[in-house]
């Protein structure tokens, strides 16, 4: 089969750390995601500080705001597959062409409508969209955002994590190389909109490489029965409504009730807050794969994965309460002033707000997300 549908199978036992990290597996997959991330978000932190030195506040604020509410809406219309792809694509055999296809045109759909229906009557898309340009652009941005982020969990639920990074990694050098060229614009589309087509040409090159014509997986589908896949699927779209809903609001009334200088103060906080979250994220999603896999030691796998849940959590809170303002300090005195005491508080809860993971994967797995979900709530 080609290389870019090859399926995750279960790994034996590896013995030491290192040797645990030169191989596919749970710490290695997890450990090119937080790269991904930790690289991503150190990279877009680059990006604001040539964007603050080039463009007006105001401006950067603007788009920032846009950028996050086209990423949270994004998030939206992903539809929580990217939890089913990590679950089910292990076990998907011949049918994970298809699964891919058909989940990627389905929510690039829902992208459009919902990126629509906020230019229409989303509270606040006067204040964030100010031209008929920008209101035209906006739902094809959410529709990029959502193509880009959902082959995340797909390339992971294959076992690519590599292929993950690289993938955000170029994103984030890419995008800062047009800043200085379109800094005469002095416009928040400038920054925004150079942002989503060049995460459209790295969604077009990834996917075409994920998808290139090879020997077909001849393996038959090992999926557990559809009203299983739908309670999973049911449950993760719930909880991902509540992961959500705060962070799409949040930017909105920031930018709305304080004004954009004080949304680019926010959102770079967020997006370092936000970097580490995503630390958790990418050792859970490796953990999903790995136990998904036939023949997984699921006892084994979940005790390495708590482990490994502890250090990122230490880590994070140390990173953001120490590093955070001095990140704040590099972008501008007004910038630590404004945004240090939120570092603060993102540290504390990158402490205490690790939810329980859900359980193995078996067939009582999505009764073990729903319990999640709730505890979300």
């Amino acid at each position: 089969m080609s290389r870019a549908l090859r399926l995750p199978r279960a790994q034996p036992a590896a013995g030491g750390g290192l040797r645990r990290l030169r191989r596919p597996g749970l710490e290695a997959n997890a450990f090119a995601l937080m790269a991904s991330s930790v690289l991503t978000g150190l990279l877009g932190i680059v990006y604001w500080i040539v964007a603050e030195r080039l463009f007006p506040t105001e401006q950067v604020g603007q788009a920032a705001a846009v950028v996050s509410t086209a990423t949270m809406l994004g998030s939206l219309a992903c539809l929580s597959l990217g939890g089913s792809y990590q679950r089910f694509l292990p076990l998907a055999g011949s049918r994970a062409r298809a699964l891919i296809l058909g989940g990627l045109g389905l929510t690039t759909a829902v992208a459009v409508l919902l990126g629509t229906g906020f230019v229409l009557v989303g509270p606040g898309a006067d204040r964030l969209l100010h031209t008929d340009l920008e209101r035209w652009l906006f739902p094809l941005l959410v529709a990029v955002l959502t193509a880009y982020a959902l082959l995340d969990p797909i390339l992971t639920g294959l076992r690519r994590a590599r292929t993950v990074a690289v993938k955000n990694v170029s994103l984030s050098v890419l995008k800062i190389a047009p800043i200085p060229l379109l800094a005469f614009t002095g416009t928040d589309l400038a920054l925004f909109g150079s942002w989503g087509a060049l995460a459209l040409v790295v969604t077009l090159v990834v996917l075409a490489r994920l998808l290139r014509p090879g020997p077909g997986e001849t393996a038959a589908p090992a999926l557990p029965p559809t009203r299983e896949i739908w309670a999973f699927q049911g449950a993760s779209f719930a909880m991902t409504l509540v992961l959500t809903v705060t962070p799409l609001v949040v930017p909105l009334i920031v930018l709305s009730v304080l004004g954009p200088a004080h949304s680019a103060y926010y959102n770079l906080a967020a997006a370092l807050a936000t970097a580490t979250s995503m630390l958790r994220a990418n050792v859970l999603a490796s953990y999903v794969v790995e136990a998904s896999a036939p023949g997984a030691d699921r006892p084994a796998l979940t005790a390495r994965m708590v482990r490994l849940m502890g250090l990122v959590a230490v880590a994070s809170a140390a990173g953001l309460a120490i590093g955070g303002p001095v990140l704040l300090h590099l972008v501008g005195e007004h910038y630590a002033q404004a945004a240090t005491p939120l570092m603060l508080v993102m540290a504390v809860e990158a402490l205490v707000a690790r939810a329980p993971p859900c359980t193995p994967p078996s067939r009582r797995w999505s009764g073990g997300c729903g319990c999640s979900s709730r505890c979300r709530c």
